[in-house]
């Protein structure tokens, strides 16, 4: 017997095991969402998340972005439309006239409308670019004494000596620089030509930096000439307002939509590189770095990049997903390591419809809009179009870096907003640079530059500090947790914020999934101990049954008077003998073969197995 119930409990256990592991392996089918599921899906809640909506519900940056990422949609298209101010120019709050018009010609070039009018405006808000210092700067090969005649409205001469510093008087447009080795620009000659000659080979060109800042900037126009010879200087730098004080925002939109709509923009760069630092909290070097493909501001952006997942600028107008939208905007057309590493975050935390941000229609749009990018304008009839990519051309990031290459922009698709380059970046990789690949554990100590293989450090690799209670326990340190994050106890080195952690559907289905587990096992288990202890169950149950009819009934009490034998006969009748009973033992059951209880375990198994099953 005891083998018996042991064999039982084997073949129990292994079914249980089997039930188990398959529907393990339903939950890892499940869980494991394709690249293309993942996007079908959050295009499909973008564009629910539109339909659900009324024009009046969706604002002007929803609409702006929802567009970005899904190209033409009336509904959108028509929102734009209806916020426009005087019908080439957009703000959705006082002050916002340049970034929103800006982010209005991106949607507008994005799906093919005409957007002259609104180049004609911005253009029209172009001003001189305050809080900047100009420097002339001369340079002799050679290294020996030079003397040199500089002409704006007058000429002058200066003596350029062995050790490079200046003497003489550079006459009213200019001042000696506190180093000795630059002329200094006066203001009132910022909007002048400058014509240099000297008795020796040189070189020119342009330096500059922000009022009340130490970092020197080199203007990439270099021009040099032999001895006798001459180069000429202009200072041509502008930032965009609507007023007489220059907006930085504005001004970093603008020249993003600018160059991806064909114009130069480089009269804009001097004013945002200067003044970046002072704004970081537009997150600059994502803008710049898409303009200029520089590899100081590809330094800059990679190094900013939080926990190895997302940006987030200090003190940033937006959040987290904005600001990293921006980031994988600018990293498109690179192999950066940190572009991965965030989407794969972000397709980690999306809601369970699909979206972002509690399905945000800004957030999510450029999302897509930058980390996963779509046509605008697909092939219809199932054909394919031409592409930058299908005629052998490289889409890059912007008609600046194109012009650096002395490439020229021709008219085939890219995604998103990158432009389409008769010449291709030349990438070299890590090793060929002299650099390292740090590991995910490190950080660069110094300057990183793009390459085939990722992210190249050209100094250091350093270790990253002790991560903090939350980022050890695999979640993020936020203001506040959004609807698809939840909060949990592990400490910040911020105590203003909070560790959040996304919620996961696969780990609520598994924990679902264990709960029938168990209560299937408990079935199980009840099952069998019915079956081995069937004979005691059965003759609890007869007992039970047998006690209930003997007892009296309930509120009844026995009649009084003396016992039946013992009550007097009624006159005239009777006592007739009563037959003698004999007592017949109880009908014995036929006995049960054991084959037919084998017959019923194997019964009871072959159930247990479909129910699996």
């Amino acid at each position: 017997m005891i083998k018996k119930r042991a064999f039982v409990f084997l073949i129990l256990t292994i079914l249980a095991a089997s039930f188990v592991f398959a529907q393990s392996n339903d939950t890892t089918i499940q869980s494991g969402v394709s690249d293309t599921d993942f996007l079908n899906k959050a295009y499909q809640c973008l564009t629910s998340q539109v339909d659900k909506k009324s024009p009046s519900e969706i604002s002007l940056h929803e609409a702006i972005f929802a567009s970005l990422a899904l190209g033409s949609n009336s509904k959108l298209t028509s929102v734009i439309e209806s916020k426009a101010i005087t019908g080439n120019h957009w703000a959705q709050s006082t002050g916002d006239d340049i970034k929103d018009t800006a982010r209005v010609l991106l949607t507008y070039k994005r799906i093919g409308r005409t957007t002259s009018s609104i180049e004609d405006w911005l253009s029209t808000k172009s001003i001189p670019a305050s809080d900047l210092i100009w420097y002339l700067q001369i340079d002799i090969p050679n290294r020996i004494q030079s003397s040199c005649k500089i002409n704006t409205n007058e000429e002058k001469t200066i003596t350029i000596n062995e050790d490079m510093t200046l003497s003489g008087n550079p006459g009213a447009c200019f001042s000696i620089s506190s180093s000795g080795f630059w002329l200094r620009v006066n203001n009132n000659c910022i909007d002048k030509n400058i014509s240099v000659s000297c008795d020796q080979d040189f070189v020119t060109n342009l330096l500059y930096q922000r009022t009340s800042a130490s970092t020197i900037f080199v203007s990439p126009a270099t021009h040099s000439a032999s001895a006798l010879g001459t180069t000429k200087e202009s200072i041509n730098s502008k930032c965009l307002s609507t007023t007489n004080a220059c907006n930085y925002e504005g001004t970093l939109w603008a020249a993003l939509a600018l160059d991806n709509a064909g114009k130069d923009v480089s009269a804009y760069l001097p004013y945002l590189l200067a003044l970046s630092e002072a704004n970081l909290k537009y997150l600059p070097s994502a803008f710049l770095h898409k303009i200029t493909q520089g590899s100081d501001q590809y330094s800059a952006l990679v190094q900013s990049q939080q926990q190895g997942k997302y940006w987030q600028a200090p003190t940033t107008t937006y959040n987290r997903y904005y600001d990293s939208a921006l980031a994988m905007l600018s990293l498109q057309s690179t192999s950066a390591v940190e572009l991965t590493n965030s989407q794969e975050y972000f397709k980690s935390i999306t809601t369970p419809e699909g979206c972002w941000n509690n399905n945000d229609l800004r957030d999510t749009g450029f999302l897509l809009y930058a980390g996963w990018p779509r046509s605008a304008s697909p092939p219809s009839g199932g054909g394919s179009s031409d592409t930058c990519a299908s005629k052998g051309y490289s889409c890059i990031s912007s008609l600046f870096a194109c012009t650096e290459l002395n490439g020229t922009v021709l008219d085939f698709d890219c995604p998103s907003s990158g432009i389409c380059c008769s010449e291709s970046p030349q990438v070299q990789s890590c090793s060929a640079q002299n650099g390292k690949l740090c590991l995910s554990t490190q950080s660069c100590s110094g300057t990183e530059v793009p390459s085939t293989d990722g992210s190249c450090c050209l100094a250091t690799c350093e270790d990253l500090p002790a991560a903090n209670v939350c980022e050890q326990a695999g979640g993020s340190c936020y203001s506040s947790c959004q609807d698809n994050e939840e909060q949990t106890s592990d400490a910040c080195d911020d105590t203003s914020e909070v560790c959040c952690i996304p919620k996961s559907s696969t780990d609520s289905g598994g924990s679902s999934l264990w709960v029938w587990i168990i209560i299937l096992i408990i079935l199980i288990a009840l099952v069998v101990l019915g079956i081995i202890y069937r004979h005691k169950l059965r003759l609890m149950l007869f007992k039970s049954r047998s006690k209930n009819q003997g007892a009296p009934y309930p509120g009844t009490f026995p009649p009084r008077g003396p016992p039946p034998a013992m009550r007097s006969i009624p006159p005239g009748m009777m006592r007739r003998p009563m037959p003698t009973m004999q007592q017949q033992p109880p009908p014995r059951r036929p006995a049960q073969s054991m084959s037919r209880e084998d017959k019923e375990m194997e019964d009871t198994i072959k159930k247990l197995k479909d129910m699996s099953g």
